[in-house]
C-alpha cells in the first residue's frame, strides 16, 4: 500500500503542469445583432467590437452598434475572459455583455435592465483577418 501511494505521489510530482493558454482576442470582430427593447421594439443591425488592448485575460474595447433611432452608437467597454478562456464578460455604461468564445467566433448577448427600457440583444461576431 505504501508503495502504491509513493508511486502515485511520484507520478503527480513528475507530471508537467498543464498551462491554460489565454486566447488573444485583440482585433476587430463583426457581425449582426438582433434583439428587443421594451422602449424601442425590435432591434437589428451591424455590430463591431474592436479590442484594442489585452493584458492577460482582461482587455479594453470599443463597441459600435446600430441605434434604434437610426445611425450608430459607440461605447468604450472593459472585459475579461474566464480562466478556461471560453466565456467572456464585458461591462459598459449601462449593462453587461456575456459571451462565449469558440475560436474565431464570439457569440455575445447584451442585457440592460430597466423598468421602461429593458433590453436584450444577441450577436454572432466573427474575428476579422
Amino acid at each position: 500500500m505504501k508503495f502504491a501511494a509513493a508511486m502515485l505521489a511520484a507520478t503527480l510530482i513528475a507530471a508537467p503542469a498543464i498551462a491554460q493558454e489565454i486566447p488573444s482576442i485583440t482585433g476587430t470582430w463583426k457581425g449582426q445583432s438582433d434583439g428587443l427593447s421594451k422602449k424601442d421594439g425590435w432591434i437589428t443591425g451591424p455590430v463591431t467590437l474592436v479590442v484594442s488592448e489585452q493584458r492577460g485575460r482582461s482587455f479594453k474595447a470599443r463597441i459600435t452598434y446600430a441605434s434604434p433611432k437610426g445611425g450608430e452608437q459607440n461605447e468604450d467597454i472593459v472585459g475579461t475572459l474566464t480562466p478556461d478562456g471560453k466565456s467572456v464578460f464585458l461591462a459598459g455604461d449601462d449593462g453587461i455583455h456575456i459571451a462565449v468564445l469558440q475560436g474565431t467566433t464570439l457569440d455575445a448577448c447584451y442585457l440592460e435592465p430597466g423598468d421602461d427600457d429593458g433590453l436584450a440583444v444577441c450577436a454572432r461576431l466573427q474575428k476579422q483577418p
